[in-house]
């Protein structure tokens, strides 16, 4: 019910409302994949490490934006110029396989026009964000209006950030102007001179109005966030609210297609933060394609293909001489962590519980592996001291990539996101009510 209902936002508002899910496993035990219908080469890094290596950043979509999990390196076609690359010669390893995270700067409004819902929800959208984030994602936060400000750049501390998001505030004697582009291309220049932040790195853009007096172009922001070889590529998502008339949506799509990303309009504030969540589960669950390849100091075509979906880019080749050999080095240890990981999300993590009311609050217990049983009685494996939670009140099962609750007849009910559930499956950022104990799922 719960997917069905994401399916219908996507529906009803753009492509990145709905969370993405892990394809599901079918009893037979072999995955069944969410069909790809949107294919998009975003980066391109030659040289990698000062090897024969292309290291390519892919996103492979549903028709909603819903990242599709699972492929193998034999799902993507590679081509080089017009000559395909040995399939046995690609490895594609999900990004969150690597290690090595995203980096994003969000970039909100702060004109006079944004004050009051629309304001607040952005920063909460932003603070729902961070909340996603792991140790290896780095963070930064931009504000504009009549003049640009780092909010908090990616050398703060995670709870540092959060602070300063929550006092973030318009100053409404400096906030007639929106200097939207001088906002963007400060985002993208925190990356830029960012130190030991991952390449995998985005813009997510929050205004309700055009541009209003920036320094610089759209094409100079444009230009800036361009990759080229050991420059990555920052793609700008932008979404868009229409609170007067929607003038400066078009100005955002411009810029969003131009930099690899996409623009999103924000019809009401109720969904926005299903499009910060949507922007973040794209960029978390794309892919790292690897292969071998001349360093020949010449520029080079790269496209890649599945099924009758195709993306491709051009990119100038450093000059490295030396045998080709030297690249399956970096590429087993990549695999190495990629099979570490995958052991770590098979075996031992289940996710976590994090009690945010009653007794324990502040508590994180990590659930393990089969059976997790809650209430109040000390033989269970979480036990919660309230006379609202019963003897053995719920039993948390995770299995592989499904985990699930199952009321045990509690007198009060176990309640999911507010509604009462016998049995129900789990996804990250759920809340469980039982009795007032309330507690968070994370995955």
């Amino acid at each position: 019910m719960r997917r069905a209902v994401a399916c219908a936002v996507a529906l009803l508002i753009a492509p990145l409302a709905a969370r993405a899910d892990g394809p599901p496993e079918p009893s037979g035990g072999a995955l069944e994949f969410k069909k790809v219908e949107r294919l998009h080469l975003d980066d391109i890094h030659p040289g990698v490490g000062g090897e024969r290596i292309v290291e390519l950043y892919v996103r492979a979509l549903t028709r909603y934006g819903i990242p599709v999990r699972g492929l193998g390196s034999g799902s993507i076609e590679v081509w080089q110029d017009d000559e395909r690359v040995d399939p046995e010669d690609v490895e594609l390893v999900p990004l969150e396989a690597t290690g090595r995270g995203i980096t994003a700067v969000l970039a909100i409004d702060a004109s006079g026009t944004m004050r009051g819902d629309p304001f607040e929800r952005a920063k909460e959208a932003a603070l729902a964000f961070l909340e996603r984030l792991s140790s290896e994602d780095r963070v930064a936060v931009v504000s504009f209006a009549e003049e640009v400000r780092v909010v908090a750049d990616f050398d703060m501390q995670r709870a540092e950030t959060r602070i300063a998001l929550r006092e973030l505030a318009i100053d409404l004697e400096r906030s007639q102007h929106t200097l939207l582009y001088d906002g963007v291309h400060r985002a993208v220049d925190l990356v830029r001179k960012g130190t030991h932040v991952p390449r995998r790195a985005f813009v997510i853009l929050f205004s309700d109005g055009k541009d209003g007096g920036s320094d610089r172009s759209r094409d100079q922001v444009i230009k800036a966030a361009a990759g080229s070889g050991d420059t990555p590529q920052i793609l700008v998502f932008s979404i868009g609210y229409a609170r007067f008339g929607g003038g400066g949506l078009k100005d955002l799509k411009r810029l969003s297609d131009s930099t690899g990303g996409e623009f999103l309009e924000a019809a009401s504030m109720v969904y926005l933060q299903d499009f910060f969540d949507g922007i973040a589960t794209q960029m978390m669950n794309s892919y790292v394609l690897r292969f071998p390849a001349p360093m020949d100091g010449e520029e080079h075509e790269v496209r890649i293909s599945l099924n009758k979906l195709s993306a491709k880019g051009k990119v100038l080749y450093p000059e490295i001489s030396g045998p080709i050999w030297p690249w399956l080095i970096p590429l087993a240890a990549l695999l190495l962590v990629a099979l570490g990981y995958l052991g770590v999300r098979m075996g031992s993590r289940k996710g976590r519980l994090a009690i945010v009311s009653g007794p324990l609050a502040g508590t994180v217990v990590a659930l393990k592996s089969g059976k997790t049983r809650i209430g109040y009685l000390e033989d269970n494996d979480i036990t919660l001291n309230s006379t609202t939670v019963s003897r053995y009140h719920a039993e948390i099962t995770s299995r592989g990539r499904r985990t699930q609750i199952q009321d045990l007849g509690s007198k009060n009910g176990t309640r999911v996101n507010g509604q009462p559930v016998r049995e129900s499956p789990l996804q990250p950022g759920d809340r469980i009510q039982m009795g007032e104990v309330e507690l968070l799922y994370e995955g």
